[in-house]
């Protein structure tokens, strides 16, 4: 049966919320008038598996519930995000909201967090939206290869492995896998450094938004990961954010340093977060991951001026 929408599955949703919130704050500090917060439906996220249903709790609270085929969403997102605020620190992890509370609902869990306001909506106000966030973003994905780890044994394999699995990929056109081979083999021989370094890992403009205050806001941590890639969080960005090829070479030239190579960080980098997700395809396509690497690719040999392959 489905719950979503109905009224009893809604009351029960909002009784529980209520009680996270009540939970997660002094008694004093609560209002009286918590339990009459009515629970708005603002979108039910059909568009991945996994996806979850997003509630306007009163006028100031956003209450995001895991589909019933997924029940643990909401709570591997609740510890990612308490991960990513712990490893990003300050000033970095100003992005992620502060959750509210949370809890489980006939048994899907759920968060809360403050309601923030998206990006504007329609093309040309998409733009300027963008134009107007881009800064702050891009100064944000700075701080975060900043926190790059040094090169290790252990992430010298996992890079391996997750270039080994790009390369297996024959879904993918073979330039891209080839490219992957070749970052193999420059890392197995000491040319490349592999570092480790946080990982939001679906940077895109619907995932940014604002605080009532202005300040910049990143949701959707569930795919994050504190031990991530370098430049694939930048190259979803600017494809978002419409970027340049002139900026965005101008970013890819300065994590390219900062992440220790100047000629060869951006392709490792890239590719090696591509191989990540292609070993951790789970719910999510393989047709259109394939789709999506391709694209990623495209975007860095544009910037660069060159193919990966001849890189």
């Amino acid at each position: 049966m489905n719950l979503v929408n109905t009224p009893d599955w809604e009351e029960t949703l909002r009784e529980q919320a209520v009680r996270a919130l009540r939970d997660a704050a002094p008694q004093a500090a609560v209002p009286q008038s918590l339990g009459d917060l009515p629970l708005t439906l603002l979108s039910h996220n059909r568009s991945v598996a996994d996806g979850q249903t997003a509630y306007l709790l009163g006028q100031a609270l956003v209450l995001l519930v895991s589909a019933a085929q997924f029940p643990d969403a909401s709570a591997i997102e609740v510890q990612k995000m308490a991960d990513m605020r712990a490893c990003l620190g300050a000033p970095a992890g100003r992005v992620v909201l502060d959750v509210q509370g949370h809890g489980r609902a006939q048994g899907r869990s759920f968060l809360i967090v403050p309601r923030c306001k998206p990006l504007a909506q329609g093309r040309i106000a998409r733009r300027v939206a963008s134009w107007r966030v881009r800064g702050d973003l891009l100064q944000w994905l700075r701080e975060l290869t900043a926190l790059a780890q040094a090169p290790d044994a252990a992430t010298q394999q996992e890079f391996l492995a997750s270039l080994a699995a790009l390369s297996a990929m024959a879904l993918l056109p073979d330039a891209l896998r080839h490219a992957a081979q070749q970052q193999m083999e420059r890392l197995q021989a000491g040319q490349v450094q592999a570092r480790h370094m946080p990982m939001h890992g679906d940077l895109w403009t619907g995932n940014v938004m604002h605080r009532p205050d202005g300040r910049l806001a990143i949701i959707d941590w569930g795919g994050s990961v504190v031990r991530g890639y370098g430049v694939y969080d930048l190259i979803r960005a600017a494809d978002s954010l419409g970027l340049s090829r002139r900026r965005l070479a101008r970013e890819l030239d300065w994590h390219a340093r900062a992440l220790g190579d100047a000629q060869q960080g951006a392709q490792l980098h890239l590719l090696a977060a591509l191989g990540y997700y292609a070993r951790h395809l789970g719910e999510f396509p393989a047709q259109q991951f394939a789709v999506l690497a391709s694209r990623c690719c495209a975007r860095l040999e544009a910037a660069l001026g060159r193919p990966l392959s001849s890189c």
